[in-house]
């Protein structure tokens, strides 16, 4: 009973561990890093320059409505994470959405957005929960969180895969080892503009 008790465990580990491997982008993919860095200023959001520690990331987003499918154009978006240690450094104490790392942006006619930033830290005492908070205003719920397959436990992963407004994005590597992910998320009740 004790190997069968084992055996179980060391499977369950295996399966739920997260793959850490990061594929280079496609000649496809570098297209569209190019498309979304092109974008208007109002349509960019870069909440890191140069000088922040941590591994640059290019977020590629697309929201579009959980229901109809419909991409959700002119939407007011914020973002917010910790840095690279983990911290969130709220300006207000314990309200991490006011954590220094933040911003907020537009979607564009396409329901697109661009975001330079770094990869967050592990949060608190757990390892590989890396994420960033998402707020989408005028919908219900406003909360939806990025996380990392790359850096996502995998019984976290597990846990979450019935949430619908927690997404998994799968990160690749420029040439220069940017980091990079095109994810869509599903907005549940937005307002439609």
């Amino acid at each position: 009973m004790k190997k069968i008790a084992v055996l179980f465990f060391c499977l369950l580990f295996t399966h739920c561990a997260s793959d850490s491997s990061i594929d280079t982008l496609s000649k496809n993919e570098n297209n569209e890093l190019a498309k979304f860095q092109n974008f208007n200023n109002t349509n960019k959001l870069i909440i890191t320059d140069n000088s922040e520690p941590g591994e640059e990331l290019l977020l590629c987003l697309t929201f579009i409505d959980k229901a109809s499918k419909k991409t959700l154009s002119n939407q007011r978006i914020s973002f917010y994470h910790t840095s690279t240690e983990g911290d969130y450094e709220p300006s207000v104490p314990n309200d991490e959405t006011t954590a220094r790392l933040n911003g907020t942006t537009v979607t564009n006619r396409s329901g697109e957005v661009y975001v330079k930033t770094i990869l967050p830290g592990d949060y608190g005492n757990s390892k590989n929960n890396r994420h960033i908070h998402t707020t989408v205003y005028d919908a219900a719920p406003v909360a939806y969180d990025i996380f990392f397959k790359q850096y996502s436990g995998g019984m976290g992963s597990l846990m979450n895969s019935g949430n619908d407004q927690i997404f998994y994005a799968d990160l690749k590597k420029t040439a220069n080892n940017k980091l990079v992910c095109f994810l869509t998320i599903e907005v549940k009740n937005p307002q439609l503009n």
